[in-house]
C-alpha cells in the first residue's frame, strides 16, 4: 500500500475544523484491506477508517482535526497516523472489513506510519496600520566658533573720533563749571545769563547734549 502524504499539514486557524486527505493506493495485484489508527483519536475524525482496496485502485481517506484552540507559535505536534493493510485471500470475499481484520493473522499486515504537523505561523494582518517611515533629524552643521566682541565696546573709526572729541569738550566744560562754581567778583550784570544754582543755562544744554549723544553711541 503507498500513502500520500508521508506528513499532513494542518494550518490555521485552529478554532475550526480542518480537513485533510490522505491518498491510498494499492500497487499490488491482490485486494487489500486496511484500517487507520492514530495517537489522539479524540482529535481526529478518519472516514473511512476502514475499507477495501482494488488492485491499482486509490482512494481518499478524510482526516477531519478538531482542535478548537490555537497552539502556540513554534508547537511541535506529536500525533501520528498508522495505516495498516492486509491481502483480501478470496475465500473471504465475502467477510466484511472487521471480520476479516479479526480472523487474519497480524504477521500478514503491513503498516506505513504518517506524522502530524501544525503550522502554527500567524498570518500577517492586512488591516494593520503601516508603520510610520522614520524620518532622518537634519544635522545642523557646525559652524566655527567665532569670538564675539561684546556690543558696548565695539566702535568705528569714526566713532572714536567723535568720543575723543567729546570728552575734550566735556573736560572744557567741567573746567569751565569748576571756574563758575568760585565766587563772583565781577558786577552783576554780567551779559551771560545763569541759572538759579549759577550755572550758565548754554553750558547746562550742552551737557545734556553730550549725555544723550554718548547715550547713543554706547547703549
Amino acid at each position: 500500500m503507498e500513502i500520500y502524504p508521508a506528513v499532513l499539514e494542518f494550518s490555521g486557524p485552529f478554532s475550526q475544523p480542518i480537513t485533510r486527505h490522505l491518498q491510498l493506493h494499492n500497487k499490488s495485484a491482490e485486494p487489500l484491506a486496511y484500517k487507520v489508527k492514530t495517537t489522539a483519536p479524540k482529535l481526529y475524525s478518519v472516514k473511512p477508517n476502514a475499507s477495501r482496496v482494488n488492485p491499482g485502485e486509490r482512494i481518499d481517506v478524510k482526516i477531519v482535526l478538531q482542535l478548537m484552540y490555537e497552539p502556540q507559535p513554534g508547537y511541535e505536534c506529536k500525533d501520528k497516523f498508522l495505516i495498516e493493510s492486509i491481502p483480501i485471500p478470496p475465500e473471504m470475499e465475502s467477510v466484511s472489513v472487521l471480520e476479516l481484520w479479526k480472523t487474519s493473522a497480524s504477521e500478514k499486515s503491513t503498516s506505513v506510519r504518517v506524522k502530524v504537523h501544525y503550522d502554527t505561523v500567524q498570518p500577517v494582518s492586512t488591516d494593520a496600520e503601516p508603520a510610520s517611515p522614520i524620518v532622518p533629524t537634519p544635522v545642523t552643521p557646525s559652524l566655527p566658533s567665532v569670538q564675539n566682541t561684546p556690543t558696548s565696546g565695539f566702535t568705528t573709526s569714526t566713532d572714536s573720533e567723535v568720543i575723543a572729541g567729546l570728552k575734550s569738550r566735556i573736560r572744557d566744560l567741567e573746567s569751565e563749571l569748576k571756574s563758575s562754581k568760585e565766587p563772583n567778583t565781577t558786577s552783576s550784570t554780567s551779559p551771560v545769563a545763569r541759572t538759579s544754582t549759577g550755572v550758565p543755562v548754554a553750558t547746562a544744554a550742552l551737557l545734556c547734549l553730550i549725555a544723550f549723544l554718548l547715550a547713543w553711541l554706547f547703549f
